[in-house]
Order: structure tokens, then sequence, then C-alpha cells
């Protein structure tokens, strides 16, 4: 037998992952700003990468805000 399909649980872990990911590219190039205390170009490099980082976060967040829907677990009554 195979296993049913559920689309708001494909969804919700894919989005899981993603945000996992993008926190993690946040915090270390958070981390790498220390190597850079005497290059002024790479540290600007940095904290625009950082901008580029939040705002996709900000765009995961604002997507499944907007789209409850498709994250919200249907459950169906089958007697």
């Amino acid at each position: 037998m195979k296993n049913p399909f559920d689309k708001s649980f494909v969804l919700k872990t894919t989005f899981r992952h993603m945000r996992r990911s993008v926190d993690i590219s946040i915090r270390k190039s958070f981390d790498r700003m220390a190597e850079f205390s005497d290059d002024s170009g790479k540290r600007l490099e940095i904290m625009e990468t950082l901008d580029v980082l939040h705002k996709i976060r900000k765009l995961l967040d604002d997507f499944q805000e907007h789209n409850v829907h498709l994250f919200t677990d249907k459950q169906t009554n089958k007697d």
C-alpha cells in the first residue's frame, strides 16, 4: 500500500527546511564578519548578503501567512 499524499505536510516540511537553510546562512554570514574587520568592502558585502537573506526569510513568512489554506491539515472524517 502506498502512503497517502498530504499537500500541507509537504509544504510545511519544505518551508521549514527553507527557513532553516536561510537561518543557517544568516548565522554563518554574520559569524564571518569578524574575519573581515579590516576589509570594509567585504563587510559591506556581508551586510548586503544579510539584508537579502532577511528579505528571503520575510518572503517565506509572508507567503505562509497569506496562504494559510495551503499549510492547514484537512481533517477528513471517514466512517
